[in-house]
Formats: C-alpha cells, structure tokens, sequence
C-alpha cells in the first residue's frame, strides 16, 4: 500500500464536552490551587485549563463556568459542534460610548452580557465553525487560538471598536456573517458558520 496524500484538519469530538478557559497572565498560585479543585477532570498549567467530559450529560454547568471565570479571562466551549466563546471584560476599561446592551441577542445563537462582580461576562453562544476556515486560521490548536481571539476582542472593545460585536450581533439575529475592519471582526467572519 502506498499513501498517495494527506490531509490535516481539525474535527470536533461528537461525544463530548470540551473546555479550555485561558488567562492573560499567568495564574498565581492561589488561583491555580482553586482551579485545580474545581473539577476532577481538569488539566491546570500556568494560564489555562483543560477540560473533556464525556458522554451525553456530562458538563460543568453554568454556576462551575462561573467560577472557572473568576480565574480565566476567556473560556472556549465546544459541544456537539455548538461553540461558546466567553470573555471577561473589565467594567472600568470598556468606554462610555459603548453600551453592550445594545449588542444583545436572545436566539438559537446568542450573544450577552451578565454583570460578574467588577467585571461583564461576554456570552457568544451557540454558534457554528466552518472546520476547513479554522484549520487555515489556527491549525491543529483551534480552541487556544479563539481564546487568543477572545484576548484580541477585547482588547477592541476597550479601545471603543464594535465592528466584532456588530458580526456577532448579526450572526445571531439574522442568521448572516459579514465582516468589519477590525481584525477580530475579520477573523470571525472567516471561521464563523451559518447551518
């Protein structure tokens, strides 16, 4: 037998429930102590967690995300080929010119915003992948390039740009993917999927 070719490409695991929460900066040790404790699954380094539940109905639920959240500055969540990216804004860095609320969307796909202490907890929820566009985006390491994403998207919401949460925004409520000028807003469009 001889191997004509080869193809890489990233495929989802239709059995499970995969995590991947991701900080800034490196967690200090008190944080990665927490972390480490909040589930007998999870895989801790320095600034990220690694999560992979198994079969139907195993998952952290929300009120365990939450807490996760109080460490991470991101979350990437995988499950049945539905995708969620979290991001942690900090209240005090996101502009006056920018009200969130303005950005929600409550269907199928959603994107929120939920007050968490001194911090917004940004909710993309429910959305679709296009495998062959994220492979040529991030390669093999798909989950840690949205959380590097997830770190760039906020970094433009602080500096007063929308264009990302304009995407989003559309491919929640209207079931279209149309790109900005931002970066971010660019590179969503291309991995985003309308089913």
């Amino acid at each position: 037998m001889r191997i004509i070719g080869a193809r890489r490409q990233f495929i989802a695991d239709h059995s499970s429930t995969n995590y991947l929460f991701f900080a800034a900066k490196p967690l200090s040790k008190e944080s990665h102590a927490v972390v480490s404790k909040l589930s007998s699954h999870v895989d801790v380094s320095s600034r990220k967690a690694e999560i992979t539940y198994h079969g139907d109905f195993a998952d952290l639920g929300a009120d365990r995300r939450k807490k996760f959240l109080q460490h991470f500055d991101v979350e990437v969540r995988e499950s049945y080929d539905w995708w969620t990216l979290s991001v942690m804004l900090e209240s005090a860095k996101l502009p006056e010119e920018i009200n969130l609320e303005d950005y929600e969307v409550e269907e199928e796909a959603s994107l929120t915003f939920e007050k968490q202490g001194k911090r917004v907890w940004l909710c993309f929820d429910g959305w679709h992948q296009d495998y062959s566009a994220s492979y040529g985006e991030f390669g093999q390491g798909a989950m840690e390039g949205l959380a590097e994403l997830g770190l760039k998207l906020r970094e433009e919401i602080y500096a007063g740009k929308t264009d990302a949460l304009k995407v989003m925004q559309r491919y929640c409520a209207e079931g279209e993917i149309k790109s900005g000028r931002s970066a971010v807003s660019k590179k969503l469009s291309a991995i985003l999927e309308v089913v």
